[in-house]
Order: structure tokens, then sequence, then C-alpha cells
């Protein structure tokens, strides 16, 4: 091996190692990008992140590039990133020359004259794309392509692995959330502590803005708000909620979920729900015995597609919920009943 390969591969391996020492996804994101600079001696580095809901590009990393260059404007547009998320490596050796530079402008004024755009594979598909930067104009060799391949495809297995960890580190948190909900709700006959105990470990347990509880009234057959937590007197007042048709279909058993208040006509109040800071919300039916005795509701600050595992997690901990408020009625009743016939002894 020539030295000139052997300081390649020393490096590179450094990198490896680097990267490899750490499940802290921006961690793994930081040293992928410093890292790529000191092995090619670059002038910077960046890392564009798919984001798989609104299929556009997340800048998650970079490192020597300024602030302005980085605020310039949506990058999904250039050419070099289009054809890097098709999984082709992309070389533009003068930015002020190459059509496929979108910001040559900015890209002279940054210092920058070379761009080749990296795809980040994984088991076939592209989860992203490293940018890297020269100073003056550089025709990269076959072999400092295949480095820059190689270091974006073990950063693609880096991050993945951060990725996974981070799911099951949320899972386990979610987990134990769920659990003491379910404890602290099985750790009282007290209905009015029952119902407060379900809303405020319900927003703890899935980090949302709010949670609030309805009761149907049998006799009226009204929906009557009976908990909250995390909502304004405001909002609570705001009006009936019976013809929410989020509410009706929870009404029949089904778990609605509306993701952008503003935009969906389920929502009867989108604009005193926009005011309090309200962007997604779920519905979910409290069940007991295959009947429906109310509703709970879930809100969240931004538009949140919840996952299925966080659903299902829900609509658990809603009929447990059900089944402890079931239980703090019966109570309730036969105290009554008891304090009755004491009364009528005595």
């Amino acid at each position: 091996m020539k030295p000139q390969e052997k300081g390649y591969f020393d490096s590179f391996l450094e990198v490896v190692k680097a990267v490899n020492s750490t499940l802290d996804r921006q961690e793994v994101l930081d040293l992928l990008v410093s890292n790529a600079i000191q092995v090619m001696d670059l002038k910077a580095s960046a890392i564009r992140l798919l984001d798989e809901k609104q299929r556009t590009l997340e800048l998650e990393a970079s490192h020597g590039l300024s602030a302005k260059y980085l605020n310039k404007g949506p990058v999904d547009a250039d050419k070099s990133i289009a054809d890097a998320m098709e999984g082709k490596t992309i070389s533009v050796y003068n930015v002020t020359e190459d059509p496929r530079a979108q910001y040559p402008k900015e890209a002279q004024e940054e210092g920058i004259a070379s761009i080749i755009s990296v795809p980040l594979r994984i088991k076939g598909g592209v989860i992203g794309v490293m940018r890297l930067y020269t100073p003056e104009p550089r025709e990269f060799s076959r072999q400092e392509i295949n480095s820059a391949e190689a270091l974006a495809e073990m950063g693609a297995i880096a991050i993945e692995n951060a990725r996974m960890y981070e799911r099951i580190q949320k899972d386990y948190e979610t987990l134990m959330s769920f659990r003491q909900a379910v404890k602290a709700v099985n750790s009282t006959l007290d209905l009015g502590a029952v119902l407060d105990l379900l809303v405020r470990n319900m927003v703890q347990a899935l980090q949302l803005k709010a949670s609030a509880i309805r009761l149907l009234d049998p006799k009226k057959r009204t929906l009557g708000l009976v908990a909250s937590h995390g909502l304004s007197e405001k909002y609570l007042n705001k009006g009936p909620v019976d013809a929410d048709k989020s509410i009706a279909d929870a009404m029949e058993g089904k778990t609605i979920s509306i993701y952008n208040v503003t935009e969906d006509p389920r929502a009867q109040y989108p604009k005193e729900a926009k005011a309090e800071g309200i962007a997604s919300i779920i519905s979910v039916p409290l069940r007991i015995k295959g009947r429906v005795i109310g509703v709970m509701r879930l809100y969240t600050p931004e538009p949140r597609e919840f996952s299925e595992e966080e659903i299902s997690s829900a609509e658990v901990l809603a009929e447990t919920g059900a089944i402890a408020i079931e239980n703090a009625k019966m109570y309730e009743r036969i105290k009554k009943d008891y304090e009755s016939i004491m009364r009528d002894l005595y």
C-alpha cells in the first residue's frame, strides 16, 4: 500500500471508529460532517435527511458553512440533489458555470467552487444526501469518490442505528409512562381523582399539549365535560361539541384523528383551536362492555401524525380509564346507598 493510500485508509478508519462510538443521532451526524472535511481536505460538508412525511430534505448537520449560506433557501430543486436522491453521486466542478447548481451567486460569495452530492443509502433506499464543498474547482479522483461513497454508506448505517435506538428508547419511555398511568388510575376509587389522573397522565405519556374527557349523560343524551388538563377556560367554554363530527364518530366506537384542525371539515371550532395553539386532535372512545360511555380528546401544538403504536396505547389507556371510571361510579353508588341505609337505621 502506498503511503498516500495508507494515510487515507488510516483517516477513514478513524472516522468509522468515531461515528460508531455513539448512538446519539445528532452526534453521529456532527461527527460525519466534521470528519468528512478532515479526511477529504474540504472547505465544508453538510447532511440533509429525507422527511418521509413531508417528502422534503431537511438540513440536519453542517460544518464550515455560514448561517447566511445555510438559510439561502430550499435546495430540493437543485438538480444535483435530485440526482443524488436517485442514488447517483453527482459532482459539480464549477458552481458558477454548471446549470445544475441552484445558488451559484450565493456559493461564490461563500467561497465555494465545487460541490459533490453523495447519496446516503441503506437497504436499497436513499435516506438523504451528504454534500461536500471545496474552495477551488476540483476534479475528484475515482478513489476520492469511492471513499466519499463508502463514508456516506457507513454513515447511513450509523444514522439508521441511532434512529433505531431513539425509537426503542422512546417506546420504552412511553411504555413506562403508560404503566405509571395505569397504576395511578387504578390507585383510587374517587371519581374526580380518576378523571384528573387520566387527563394528566395521558398528556405526559404521549407528550401532548392537552387532554380532556367528556362523559355521556344517559338521560339527556349529551356529552358533558368532566375533566381537562392544559386547556384554557376560554377554549373550554367556546360552545357545545356534540355536533363535532369526530366526537360523533368516536361515540360510535371509532378513534378519529384530525391532523390539521384548520383544514379538516370535521373540526367544529377551527378558529378557536388555532387561537388556543391546537393543531391536531384525536378523539378516543371510552368503552366498557361493548358500550361507549364518553370520549377522551388529545390535543397537540403542532400537526402530528400519530403512529399505530401510539393510537393503540391511547386506546388501551382509554379502555383502562373507562373501567376505572365505571368502578369509581359503582363505588360512589354503593357508598351512597350504604349511607342512606345507615341514616334510615339510626
